[in-house]
């Protein structure tokens, strides 16, 4: 049996994975977290929670076409970013 995978552990992958202001999918942070033998689309509501909480804390943008967008009733395809990325794009 597999180790359940925490919250905390998912929210250590995202912001390692925008650290560089970088954009990701959610499915990058879910195939990352997701144990061997386990499906990563199972983790993709838990991914977007906690987004969710770290775009709260303003540790994350969420983007549709490269564009900051707010989570709440945010349906479709969406990328999930450092919010040092807008800076960046304004150079």
């Amino acid at each position: 049996m597999t180790k359940p995978v925490s919250d905390q552990t998912i929210r250590q992958e995202i912001l390692r994975q925008i650290s560089n202001c970088h954009s990701i999918a959610p499915r990058d942070a879910a195939m990352a977290v997701a144990p061997e033998g386990e499906d990563w689309r199972h983790f993709l509501k838990r991914i977007r929670q906690v987004a969710t909480e770290l775009h709260a804390e303003n540790q994350l943008v969420f983007l549709r076409k490269k564009k900051p967008v707010s989570p709440e009733g945010l349906k479709g395809v969406f990328r999930l970013a450092h919010p040092g990325i807008l800076e960046s794009d304004n150079d």
